[in-house]
């Protein structure tokens, strides 16, 4: 990423976490009003503190984690939700003064005064939690990879495994009888310019990966006896992680992965 793409990421990250905060905090205080009413004041502003940043915590969960009870947190997210926009509603409802002209507005000057001030309070109090919750969604939406990168860094993973099996295969082949000079020259060679590339301090992880993949290209490519013992090393591996690893949400079964090779494997 660019120094330019970066600058864009954070200003647009920072731009939804101080709207979030902005909005937030007031939500907080208004519904502060609200629990004072069966709560001392150091327990009312405790409350709404937990409130909003639970109904954030909610809607992540929803959203982001796939083994989660969906229903329990869509419970909770909902509760939540409904007492901060009761909350909202209370504390306008309780700070409404002159809202005449409003009610000109929008036609409701001939209903009774405390239906006038019911749907104000609803209209200016109960829409700043779902705002609020509107911008986390935002957020955590822009930052969350899209499908296509975590199939890529997937596959980027099992790469760099079958290169590490290949390397300890290669590191630690015994050759034949009927291996020539020439291939046992090679090999001996191979694993010298391996752990050279490893000891590097200038290359980075990436590049010393790549390299590694080049030189274990180049050995197994003229020692077929390398390459069946890779392809049996990592068949093993891939049966042992078919069987250990937990089980994927519905989603990420979903997902094809191709088969990297190593080295033309």
């Amino acid at each position: 990423m660019s120094k330019r793409d970066n600058i864009i990421k954070w200003s647009i990250i920072s731009i939804f976490v101080g709207l979030y905060a902005m909005v937030s905090v007031i939500s907080t205080i208004h519904v502060i009003d609200f629990f004072r009413l069966s709560n001392p004041n150091w327990l009312a502003v405790t409350l709404a503190i937990a409130f909003e940043v639970g109904a954030a915590a909610s809607l992540a969960a929803i959203i982001i984690l796939d083994k989660t009870s969906r229903g329990l947190v869509w419970a909770l997210f909902v509760t939540i939700t409904l007492m901060q926009m009761m909350g909202n509603m209370y504390f306008a409802y309780t700070h409404l003064t002159d809202y005449k002209s409003w009610s000109e507005l929008f036609g409701l000057i001939e209903e009774e005064p405390i239906f006038q001030k019911r749907i104000l309070a609803l209209v200016s109090g109960a829409i700043l939690p779902l705002v609020a919750l509107g911008f986390i969604k935002s957020l955590v939406d822009y930052i969350r990879p899209s499908k296509v990168e975590e199939i890529k860094a997937i596959i980027e993973e099992r790469e760099e495994i079958q290169t590490e099996i290949a390397k300890e295969v290669i590191e630690d082949f015994v050759p034949s009888e009927e291996a020539t000079e020439e291939q046992i020259a090679e090999i001996e060679e191979m694993k010298q310019e391996v752990l050279a590339i490893e000891n590097d301090s200038t290359l980075s992880e990436k590049e010393k990966i790549r390299k590694t993949e080049e030189k274990v290209a180049r050995v197994i490519a003229k020692n077929p006896e390398i390459k069946k013992q890779i392809e049996d090393k990592i068949r093993e591996f891939e049966v042992e992680d078919k069987y250990t690893k937990t089980d994927q949400s519905s989603s990420e079964e979903s997902i094809v992965l191709p088969s990297p090779k190593v080295g033309g494997l």
